[in-house]
């Protein structure tokens, strides 16, 4: 293939074009990976259009082929432009597997960004749950009418690659900004003693300097309605999660509209949670006592 691919570079997609210069090198997807730094899985979904192509990936990839410096840009050019009118992708959880599969590949995409931000305004977010309460949030899509149904042992598997999605928390040069609401603490998803685990948890976090933990007092004046969870990758991706379907987007607009949305509910929230904590705390100690 040479470098003057003209107008057929406007009707392929970057996936396709990468995959093209990759085979006409020689190269594998896993060789490729290595040089670029990126696993091969992700390496695959970007080729076969399974995941849009960020700019910042094109370019390693272009770069670890060493194409030529015009065909670097030229492709960046076009994995911009792509995702300007990317529709979102949509993830439906069909069996208990695809569960704990879901949590892999949330554990990939986190790993590949420097700064997370996450929105719950229900339950705590999954980067500093406990087991226990993992447990009681994920169990109801086990028992639901067309839920993930399956064994119980793929529930406990889905525990298990949560609590390991966590790990990215101690890596350097990555920060994390969290935000719930207190609604979180008082819905009891989980039984008192996990309750009193999960508040120490969170304080324990919190204390971490590249995190940042953030909760919105029962009582706050909103000027946005707390619909839905959502988390930001860096500027290139934004997770949305419903009730049965999972939403990725990295269109621009999606961007900017959620990054807006997260300082909006930033300056709702208060990183004074202590009194918050004690607060439940104290209630769930209680609670325990009386069992």
């Amino acid at each position: 293939m040479s470098e003057g691919h003209g107008s057929s570079s406007e009707t392929l997609s970057v996936g396709s074009l990468l995959r093209a210069h990759r085979e006409e090198l020689r190269l594998s997807g896993s060789a490729l990976a290595a040089r670029a730094g990126l696993t091969q899985s992700k390496v695959s979904r970007i080729e076969t259009g399974q995941s849009s192509a960020s700019p910042d990936d094109v370019r390693l990839l272009a770069e670890a082929m060493r194409l030529a410096p015009a065909r670097v840009d030229e492709l960046v050019r076009l994995a911009t432009e792509s995702r300007a009118g990317h529709d979102m992708d949509q993830w439906r959880p069909e069996s208990s597997s695809q569960l704990t599969r879901k949590q892999a590949e949330l554990q990939e995409a986190e790993w590949a960004a420097r700064e997370i931000r996450v929105f719950q305004p229900s339950i705590v977010p999954g980067l500093v749950q406990v087991s226990g309460y993992a447990e009681a949030v994920m169990r109801p899509w086990y028992d639901m009418p067309g839920g993930a149904g399956g064994m119980k042992s793929g529930l406990y598997g889905a525990v298990a690659a949560r609590m390991q999605r966590q790990q990215i928390l101690a890596a350097p040069g990555k920060t994390f900004h969290l935000i719930m609401t207190e609604a979180t603490l008082s819905n009891r998803l989980g039984n008192p003693e996990d309750m009193v685990a999960q508040i120490r948890r969170i304080r324990e976090t919190a204390e971490q300097d590249n995190v940042t933990i953030a909760i919105i007092p029962a009582d706050a004046a909103l000027i946005f309605p707390l619909s839905h969870s959502f988390e930001l990758l860096d500027d290139t991706h934004v997770l949305i999660d419903l009730y049965t379907v999972s939403l990725t987007s990295e269109v621009v607009s999606d961007l900017q509209s959620y990054r807006h949305i997260f300082d909006i509910l930033t300056a709702a929230a208060t990183t004074d949670i202590k009194p918050i904590l004690d607060r439940y705390a104290d209630l769930y100690l209680e609670l325990s006592a009386r069992r």
